[in-house]
């Protein structure tokens, strides 16, 4: 990976929540964000993700879209019916391609495998976008 091809100038103070069941995909992306200063937190499920999510005060969410318990798109309409968190950039990642026809309020589909820089272009730009 190219460090010059993302900056982390505004990472500073910014909690991305990562909400996967797979515990390989959580531990490299939780490795990855903070080598560029993003502090990191995870759930294994969108249950999981709803008893933290107020602790963590994420600035950043980014779900999987399949997973046990509660799926990412559950937890993505969860969470923008919700006054606190509707605003919270939400990042739906799959790698079923028929999931953007969906009816979920995500901000931004993206389709497995994601390359890590074009994720972090992508939360750099929703936060902008968010401020």
């Amino acid at each position: 990976m190219n460090d010059e091809t993302v900056t982390n100038a505004s990472s500073d103070d910014i909690v991305i929540l990562i909400v996967d069941d797979e515990p390989d995909i959580t531990t490299t992306y939780t490795m990855l964000f903070e080598h560029y200063g993003y502090s990191v937190r995870t759930a294994s499920d969108g249950k999981d993700a709803l008893k933290i999510i107020d602790a963590v005060a994420p600035d950043v969410i980014i779900s999987d879209y399949m997973m046990p318990l509660m799926t990412g798109a559950e937890l993505c309409t969860v969470l923008k019916n919700n006054l606190r968190w509707k605003d919270t950039p939400f990042i739906l990642v799959s790698a079923a391609f028929h999931v953007k026809d969906i009816d979920t309020p995500y901000d931004l589909l993206m389709q497995k495998p994601v390359a890590f820089n074009a994720l972090l272009k992508e939360i750099q730009r929703l936060l902008m976008k968010k401020s």
